[in-house]
């Protein structure tokens, strides 16, 4: 934070000076003394529209990647573009709101220009240059992958690289045939590479290969590394990846990088999402009233048991809550047999349950889950504890869908079937969470509504 303080109280003094001395030069060589005393009064907004650019532009940014190039670039950017919106601004002012106010010159906003251009970024290059000497910026990195590629790319990153990166060893997944080389050192087995970034301090790790291609349980740990550590996870990209899309590009060493992160949903989101669902549930419910007195109906005179089915469903981060649902089934439908994932032609499914599944009749008390805030309109269907505990341990990924609250509908119920595998829904589910957003939302609940008047999708 001190340091922090610090940089902006440079950039602050350095434009102060800046503007003073051309309002003192300009005055100097004949110019009003009011249009001096305008300038004081006016450093105050100058000094705060630069280092609002600045920031804008990253100039604030000191981190480990930043080369001293690429912070001068940003510092000159917002430099600029701080003086532009500085001479705009006080220009529109005087002109509208104090017509008889003595202008600033445009030449002190020229000549201030120039000399913050200058100044900014050059105390930028000089103090990297320190930090770096100093060795503050240094980057330990670790190398993951395949044992053929990994020491061969980590010892080219030790040699190439210019921004003080250093490979403090390698970690190879998979089986090991052959001696391989002590340079840089082999730090163990990929299984405990979180215990090995937390050994050797290290600041990155650098993905080599189709490992995480090929395993799960290797990028379920990675991802637990960008959420739970500071550390920055590089991928060097394969032909296909460098080909399909934009991809976010860094330079080290030679080697171009892809940054793996996560990237949080906006609070926005989470606010127009809940209004949404509070409008769109209560709106559904009042309309489908009467679409429910006759499903109730149907289900008394087609077989005996309850109208409403509540069970206990896994929700976001795992927590548990009761789930409701018209009957669809025979009463006591797993009484012997226990839990049973959803099958095609299920035999326990009555008559008017196969008509209400088909489209979606059945889902229409769980608007009132989402009034409670326990599900969303659209998001991953949830899972009973039962085969959230199976799943997980069958396919690693599964437990990432509980990250996000779950939902009435899901891509799976537009795209999939009804009884699709968990492999399946969890493939559309990580589809979703990768892409979400309201459109796609808006998306989702439009394809369910054809889904309800044509039958498509549901079993």
């Amino acid at each position: 934070m001190i340091r922090r303080l610090g940089r902006v109280s440079t950039d602050a003094v350095l434009i102060v000076y800046a503007f003073g001395c051309c309002g003192i030069l300009r005055t100097l060589t004949g110019a009003p003394y009011e249009s001096l005393e305008t300038l004081v009064y006016s450093l105050g907004p100058f000094v705060l529209i630069h280092i609002l650019a600045l920031g804008f532009f990253g100039a604030y940014d000191f981190g480990r990647l930043r080369s001293e190039s690429d912070l001068a670039f940003a510092a000159l950017t917002g430099s600029i573009a701080g003086s532009a919106l500085s001479f705009i601004l006080s220009s529109t002012f005087m002109l509208y709101y104090a017509p008889d106010v003595q202008v600033v010159g445009r030449s002190v906003f020229l000549a201030s220009a120039v000399l913050c251009a200058i100044a900014l970024p050059a105390w930028r290059v000089w103090y990297t240059r320190v930090r770096r000497r100093r060795g503050e910026l240094d980057t330990r990195v670790i190398a993951y992958g395949s044992a053929e590629s990994v020491q061969e790319v980590a010892s080219e990153l030790a040699q190439y690289s210019r921004a003080g990166h250093r490979v403090v060893g390698c970690v190879v997944s998979g089986e090991v045939s052959g001696a391989l080389a002590n340079d840089p050192p082999m730090l163990g087995p990929d299984e405990n590479l979180e215990l090995l970034i937390r050994e050797h301090d290290a600041h990155e790790v650098l993905i080599i290969g189709d490992v995480l291609a090929h395993d799960a349980k290797a990028l379920l740990r990675v991802l637990r590394i960008c959420e739970n550590t500071s550390v920055v996870v590089h991928v060097l990209p394969g032909y296909y990846e460098a080909m399909v899309g934009r991809l976010d590009l860094y330079e080290i060493g030679g080697l171009p990088l892809i940054e793996m992160k996560q990237h949080p949903v906006p609070w926005s989101y989470g606010v127009l999402k809940r209004l949404m669902d509070l409008a769109g549930a209560f709106v559904a419910l009042v309309l489908g009233l009467p679409i429910l007195t006759a499903a109730a109906i149907a289900i008394k005179l087609d077989s005996k048991g309850p109208l409403i089915y509540s069970q206990v469903r896994s929700g976001r981060n795992g927590r548990e809550f009761r789930m409701y649902k018209l009957r669809t089934m025979t009463a006591d439908a797993e009484k012997d047999s226990g839990p049973v994932w959803a099958q095609k032609s299920d035999p326990r499914v009555t008559r008017v349950g196969k008509f209400l599944r088909n489209k979606r009749i059945d889902e229409i008390p769980q608007l009132w889950n989402v009034l409670k805030g326990d599900m969303s309109l659209v998001g991953p269907r949830p899972e009973r504890p039962f085969f959230i505990e199976k799943f997980s341990k069958e396919i690693p990924l599964f437990p990432l869908r509980l990250r996000v609250k779950p939902g009435v509908t899901s891509l799976s119920h537009v795209w999939g079937r009804y009884d699709s595998s968990p492999a399946h829904r969890l493939l559309y589910d990580l589809v979703y969470m990768s892409n979400i957003s309201l459109m796609l939302d808006l998306r989702i609940l439009i394809d369910t509504i054809k889904i309800v008047l044509t039958g498509r999708g549901a079993q």
